[in-house]
């Protein structure tokens, strides 16, 4: 869904944003600036995705799952292209996203966690259905969620975005 390519719209409407500056800016709006500026692309990808899910015969799978799903794509995306800004060293040349290894790693890593989870949810849902909302309340990003809220086109009621791979160690540890 949001891989390279969005790492690729990334760059070229960052590149007007940052500069000299980006060391002066904090990680959080950084990545609240990154994410704004991602808002077409990440649309693009959502209306992508519900149309292949219609095409594909499975419309029950469009809703707040999967607009939470790309919310928290979005976002962790966001945070990490502002990890990588701020790891860039001012006057060295800027690495294609693609050679970016602080940008590519971040991303491989949290939506590797994001993946993860959508295996154990369901699993938990069926098997320790108990603590799939105590896991998401010790999981939530509260912060993140003040910074970044979710997109116009996600229209989400209850916007939640998530710390994965502490929502997949809880959802698979005993209580």
């Amino acid at each position: 869904m949001m891989g390279l390519r969005l790492a690729l719209l990334f760059l070229l409407t960052f590149a007007g944003i940052t500069g000299a500056k980006s060391d002066e800016v904090e990680r959080d709006e950084l990545a609240k600036t990154i994410y704004e500026k991602m808002e077409d692309s990440a649309g693009k990808e959502y209306g992508e995705a519900v149309s292949n899910l219609l095409r594909h015969g499975v419309p029950n799978a469009i809703g707040p799952t999967l607009k939470l799903l790309f919310y928290n794509k979005a976002a962790l995306f966001a945070f990490c292209a502002a990890d990588a800004e701020q790891a860039h060293t001012p006057g060295t040349a800027r690495i294609p996203a693609r050679q970016n290894i602080v940008l590519t790693t971040c991303v491989e890593q949290r939506f590797k966690e994001l993946d993860a989870f959508n295996n154990k949810l369901s699993y938990a849902r069926v098997f320790f259905p108990e603590r799939v909302a105590r896991c998401g309340e010790t999981s939530r990003l509260y912060d993140r969620e003040r910074l970044l809220p979710p997109y116009q086109f996600l229209q989400l009621a209850d916007p939640r975005l998530y710390d994965f791979m502490q929502y997949n160690r809880c959802l698979m540890t005993a209580d």
